[in-house]
């Protein structure tokens, strides 16, 4: 078997049982039922994977990992310059689309991190926001941002990721329930944000300047 047909089959099994473990849960999906919804074999999942946890972990390792690549990405293209720092627009063109499009994921992880006993103990939405706060961390070394280390877990958790999670878990039923329309109710939702946002956050330096792209080592062609 070829790679593309190794990593499409990799991929269907993914998808299937992720998408299977956010509507009936994790514990009342077992491998019988991700082997006939996605139309292969027990034996070629195991073949893959060894368990449905490995599975559970696979995606919310990939999860992980996306996120920080996409706040890196974010950094890197809005915090060279004040001026391009427009958290609306973040949230509009990056945030949410990158959450919304990982909805399953997200609400895997909290219903996981809830119960008493967890399937799988690296499954924990704790675990996302240590590994997201410690690349923040990193960032804001990076482009000498003022960042309170001493509160940013618990503002990072309460003030600002549990209300992103809960609006992309509960806003399609939220816009039924209340008979709303769901791009007025985003825009709303991200116009009052960035007020929250704004708030807490001074996206300033140390030293109050713009923010700078950090210096590099790299030579240069006209230093050759």
């Amino acid at each position: 078997m070829s790679r593309k047909p190794r990593e499409d089959v990799r991929k269907k099994i993914l998808d299937t049982a992720e998408s299977l473990f956010a509507q009936k849960g994790f514990d009342s999906t077992g491998i019988d039922l991700i082997a006939k919804t996605a139309g292969i074999t027990k034996s070629l999942i195991y073949y893959y994977f060894e368990s449905k946890d490995e599975i559970l972990s696979k995606l919310f390792q990939d999860f992980i990992s996306e996120s920080i690549e996409i706040k890196k990405y974010i950094t890197d293209n809005t915090m060279a310059d004040n001026s391009q720092f427009n958290i609306e627009k973040i949230l509009k063109d990056h945030t949410l689309p990158f959450l919304l499009s990982h909805k399953d994921i997200i609400k895997i992880a909290f219903t996981e991190s809830v119960k008493d006993a967890p399937v799988t103990p690296h499954l924990n939405i704790f675990q996302y926001f240590d590994q997201n706060f410690q690349a923040n961390f990193k960032l804001a070394d990076q482009y000498d941002i003022q960042y309170n280390k001493e509160f940013a877990n618990l503002n990072g958790f309460f003030l600002f990721w549990a209300p992103l999670f809960s609006f992309v878990i509960f806003s399609d039923e939220w816009c039924d329930y209340y008979q709303c329309d769901l791009a007025s109710v985003t825009a709303l939702f991200v116009s009052e944000y960035a007020k929250m946002y704004k708030l807490l956050i001074n996206p300033k330096s140390k030293n109050g300047h713009s923010l700078k792209k950090p210096v590099t080592t790299e030579k240069s062609n006209n230093d050759l």
